[in-house]
């Protein structure tokens, strides 16, 4: 895979940071109960962006999973900081 210039690298980084934070306060909304079904519409929405991106399974495999243990990792710390249910962290 080709190198990007380090601006683009930087740009892309913080645009799936981006994302990852709006889909972790998205997972948050959702009750306890909710947000196994809320993580699964997100996985079906990566997956659905690589089909329309023509991307082969084996090139998003990894960061679809990537992506999922981040955003779970992601909710748990917010959630642990009181942040999820507008805590004083």
């Amino acid at each position: 895979m080709a190198e990007l210039p380090e601006e683009k690298r930087r740009k892309a980084f913080e645009a799936i940071e981006g994302f990852l934070h709006r889909m972790a306060m998205q997972v948050l909304e959702a009750p306890r109960s909710e947000r196994e079904a809320v993580y699964e519409i997100v996985r079906e929405s990566l997956s659905e962006t690589r089909r329309e991106l023509n991307l082969a399974d084996t090139e998003m495999a990894d960061f679809e999973e990537n992506f999922m243990s981040w955003l779970r990792a992601l909710v748990s710390i917010i959630e642990r900081s009181g942040g999820g249910q507008g805590g004083t962290a």
